[in-house]
């Protein structure tokens, strides 16, 4: 069985920020994932919050529309950067 295709819907800087999209996308049945980048997956275990590096949020390419639906939505994006 193949695997579907994946795609980053979001990057932030806050992980609180993350965690609510997260929330957001789970609630709404969506598969989701945070990628930490650079040492940011170490910083939020020792520090608690990761404030220096890039948070990717992955979701399957076929809930984009869905999720972009959601975000603009939750107020996390606008009509004009979906357009992008």
């Amino acid at each position: 069985m193949a695997m579907s295709e994946e795609i980053i819907i979001y990057t932030t800087y806050d992980s609180f920020e993350a965690d609510c999209i997260v929330a957001l996308f789970e609630s709404n049945k969506i598969p989701v994932y945070k990628k930490m980048n650079g040492s940011g997956e170490f910083l939020s275990i020792v520090f608690g919050a990761s404030t220096t590096q890039s948070i990717d949020l992955i979701i399957p390419a076929e809930a984009e529309d869905m999720a972009v639906d959601l975000l603009i939505g939750a107020g996390y994006l606008t009509e004009e950067e979906e357009n992008e």
